[in-house]
């Protein structure tokens, strides 16, 4: 082989070389970009994981938690309900919370309100008023809430998260809901324990006609809070 020919076979390797580093290249940006988005898949299924949507059961049982006989009586001639915070406040996500009540009601949309009524329905041990709450939505996955004794919420929170524009001009708000249960029975909610908090994210459909119903309702089980 002469002098021509073997440089025109190191051109070839060469440009092989050259190619096949190029091709490498490729390759592990396209293995890069995988991985990245199967990190990214886990972490969304993490966090689409920390909530429950409560298909079947809205509040499940957590092991650990205890909870106290049903009291009997009134609940709001309980001294110990009675020295607790039950005023329901707003916070409408830019740092102004205010406590809602009588006086000011009207200061309030009518979303807000919806709430402060839903939690009194709670309080009341009131399961027909409790499911009416909800739309024919909800209901689809989830089953109506049977019969649960009066709950001495306290520490009760309604925090604006945000809001967007559903099918025939209906408006989905949702809101961060907060409350303590003082002396939990169980009755009602088995997936907290007495005086602990857990979350929920309430999405409410606003119709067109202005009637409100929830048609959805996350609970927050990050963390062990029994």
């Amino acid at each position: 082989m002469d002098q021509k020919s073997r440089d025109a076979q190191r051109a070839r390797y060469e440009e092989l070389r050259v190619r096949s580093g190029k091709m490498k290249k490729r390759l592990l940006i396209v293995i890069a970009a995988v991985i990245g988005a199967i990190f990214l898949l886990v972490g969304v299924t993490a966090l689409i994981g920390s909530m429950t949507d409560g298909r079947e059961n809205p509040f499940p049982d957590v092991e650990g938690n205890e909870f106290y006989p049903t009291y009997q009586g009134d609940i709001m001639q309980n001294k110990g309900y009675l020295e607790l915070d039950r005023e329901v406040d707003y916070d409408n996500s830019y740092g102004l919370t205010q406590s809602i009540n009588e006086e000011n009601r009207e200061e309030f949309d009518l979303t807000v309100l919806f709430l402060c009524d839903y939690l009194q329905t709670i309080i009341a041990g009131d399961a027909n008023a409790y499911n009416a709450c909800f739309n024919e939505t909800y209901f689809k996955s989830v089953k109506p809430m049977g019969a649960f004794s009066p709950q001495m919420l306290y520490d009760m929170k309604i925090v604006y998260q945000s809001e967007e524009e559903g099918e025939k001009g209906a408006r989905l708000i949702t809101y961060r809901l907060e409350y303590m249960i003082y002396r939990n029975d169980g009755t009602f909610r088995r997936d907290v324990g007495s005086d602990a908090m857990r979350p929920q994210f309430v999405t409410l459909r606003v119709s067109a006609d202005g009637s409100i119903a929830i048609e959805r309702l996350l609970t927050q089980i990050i963390g062990n809070t029994a």
